[in-house]
């Protein structure tokens, strides 16, 4: 029987700069079976004071982002790719409920405002890489 369980060093791995960039062609036969590469660094941090009227950045645009948590403490949040979208409010945000952790699993800037008052967000970064 073969081991198909690989240490963590044995997925972790460095590649050159100069390694060649010209895809090769493949074909797949029936099923594959695939593994999500673990988090390699995390980051955590509170925006305290975020008002409903000007959006604060909580994530920058990051290629290494893998996931992030984000989870308002006090009131519901508006959230968006830009300032100015959180800052509309429903015609150019998301509403995320407080008190509910919420996942972000892409690698663009993330702006926030409450949606009433102030409220506090916070945040959890994992990246794939250092």
């Amino acid at each position: 029987m073969i081991d198909l369980t690989p240490e963590p060093e044995e997925i972790v791995q460095s590649e050159d700069d100069d390694y060649n960039l010209t895809p090769i062609p493949t074909t797949v036969c029936g099923p594959v079976g695939t593994r999500e590469l673990p988090g390699i660094r995390a980051g955590y941090k509170t925006e305290s004071g975020v008002s409903s009227t000007l959006g604060v950045k909580l994530l920058p645009l990051e290629p290494r982002r893998k996931s992030a948590v984000l989870m308002a403490n006090d009131q519901d949040i508006w959230i968006s790719g830009s300032q100015a979208g959180a800052q509309a409010g429903a015609s150019g945000a998301f509403r995320v409920s407080a008190v509910v952790p919420f996942t972000i699993d892409h690698m663009d800037e993330v702006w926030a405002c409450a949606v009433s008052g102030t409220t506090d967000i916070s945040v959890m970064t994992t990246l794939w890489s250092e």
